[in-house]
């Protein structure tokens, strides 16, 4: 069997919504060869988050002292036994097809990403607002959105070859935006694809990480932003291709 690696981040408080994930995975229909697996990393050593899921061989599960969600997201990567992996934010759902369009995708590409729905808290949806059109995506334009404030897509969506999410080292060593940071770089060696049909419930609620006010403070986004631009840059300029 293929296997297609979902990548997880959760820290304890941060892990309620863990159960709907977990059903929205088991509820995937994969083409007939291909199997999921679920690595999901507790940003801590509680051990609560994966004492919520039930006992399932599908689901591999790690801890570790806390260093951020780049940081547990790159763990979990080192146990994801597939050829493919997406990432999946353990507040949201996965949509039916999600993961059997993402692996069409990559028969074509080395990376994905794909629309999502907006989930607010009285349960009303709204599809996201600005994104592009279906197919290939033309290089250097999310890279040209970012530096716009105005990128058009979810980085969170974002499925890929495994060796190449390995040979970019992972999610960026950043105190948020790592997802973006990963879609840029992968953007930066190799063609990707966009998918019009949304792939995922995005959850909007006042404990998600982007909702708070430290967040935002204007010195360390900037930072971020500044950070994950340079490494994109300095992988296109050294004409390095996956």
């Amino acid at each position: 069997m293929r296997t297609i690696s979902v990548i997880t981040a959760v820290h304890n408080g941060g892990h309620q919504f863990l159960g709907e994930a977990y059903e929205s995975l088991r509820e995937q229909k994969l083409p007939g060869d291909w199997q999921w697996e679920w690595c999901l990393q507790e940003d801590g050593t509680s051990g609560i988050p994966a004492g919520s899921l039930p006992e399932e061989p599908r689901i591999r599960v790690g801890m570790g002292r806390r260093g951020g969600i780049a940081v547990a997201r790159t763990h979990a990567l080192t146990r994801a036994g597939g050829e493919v992996v997406r990432t999946l934010d353990a507040d949201d759902v996965l949509l039916p097809g999600a993961l059997e369009r993402d692996i069409e995708a990559l028969g074509r590409v080395a990376w994905c990403v794909s629309a999502c729905v907006d989930l607010h808290e009285d349960g009303s949806t709204a599809p996201g607002p600005y994104d592009p059109v279906g197919g290939p995506v033309e290089p250097g334009r999310f890279y040209r959105e970012v530096t716009q404030d105005r990128l058009s897509v979810q980085a969170m969506t974002f499925a890929a070859h495994r060796r190449l999410v390995v040979a970019l080292g992972g999610w960026q060593a950043l105190s948020g935006a790592e997802t973006v940071a990963l879609l840029l770089a992968a953007e930066a060696v190799a063609p990707g694809e966009f998918i019009a049909e949304p792939s995922v419930l995005y959850r909007k609620h006042p404990r998600q990480t982007t909702a708070s006010g430290p967040y935002w403070e204007p010195a360390e986004a900037a930072t971020r932003i500044s950070a994950l631009l340079q490494r994109a840059r300095a992988l296109r300029e050294a004409g390095w291709t996956w």
